[in-house]
């Protein structure tokens, strides 16, 4: 998370080639008008009703309140980051060095995509204190995660299709499975693996039994649902469809 006090001067190199094979390799909305900004035009201040998306990334359901209980919010130099909350609580065997040139790498969405009450925070804006004696969270599932730590590497959409987070999937009729020297793998054991690319691990596709509603359509229930477009009001103004 960053404040705004250095992307001011942060210009966009992309070029429309870059910007259509980064939209249709993650499958990007066209309602949501992916657009390049202008070449003098910063990633903030933000253009109005849009946001910016970088395209610069590092290739058991999620609970922010244990999220909350394994990392606080800091502050390093003009950018926030999380840091672990104790010493030898993280579920993470390892991290990759820091990103480069990921600043002028960036493109313009439709700010739909975003929660509407999403705000900012200001620069100096104070870190939140220590967590209440009495913060109710997971604790089994806190236990896990520091047991059973993974590895920070690229997901392929296979997997990230399995957890739910993502819509990329070209069989509507199937739902993803993955096998280890035959037998059947689950993803709770396919994130301890150290890598994907291993010979023993068959990627497949298993029909979905009848009856049963198409996977995608289980995905899709739980991402976070795009807010209608504004419409005009015939004034010179807009309002927003809720």
């Amino acid at each position: 998370m960053a404040n705004k006090s250095n992307l001011s001067g942060c210009f966009n190199i992309l070029n429309r080639n870059a910007l259509k094979w980064f939209v249709d390799q993650y499958a990007l909305p066209a309602s949501l008008n992916p657009i390049l900004p202008e070449k003098d035009t910063a990633i903030y201040p933000f253009v109005p009703g849009k946001i910016g998306v970088y395209t610069r990334i590092l290739e058991s359901d999620p609970d922010l309140d244990v999220f909350r209980a394994l990392y606080k919010l800091n502050r390093s130099g003009d950018w926030y980051t999380f840091e672990a909350r104790k010493k030898n609580a993280c579920c993470y065997s390892w991290i990759t060095t820091s990103l480069k040139d990921w600043k002028d790498r960036f493109f313009l969405v439709d700010d739909r995509c975003v929660p509407a009450e999403m705000a900012w925070r200001p620069k100096r804006s104070s870190l939140p204190g220590p967590l209440p004696e009495d913060f109710e969270f997971d604790k089994g599932l806190y236990a896990a995660l520091i047991k059973e730590v993974g590895c920070v590497q690229k997901f392929s959409e296979h997997i990230l299709v399995m957890g739910r987070i993502s819509t990329i999937w070209p069989e509507p009729e199937y739902y993803p499975t993955l096998r280890w020297n035959g037998e059947v793998m689950g993803l709770k054991e396919a994130l301890r693996l150290k890598s994907f690319d291993s010979t023993e691990l068959d990627i497949q596709a298993t029909r979905t039994p009848k009856g049963e509603p198409p996977y995608l359509l289980v995905v899709k229930e739980n991402l976070y649902s795009i807010r209608e477009p504004a419409v005009t009001t015939g004034q010179g103004g807009s309002t927003r469809l809720l």
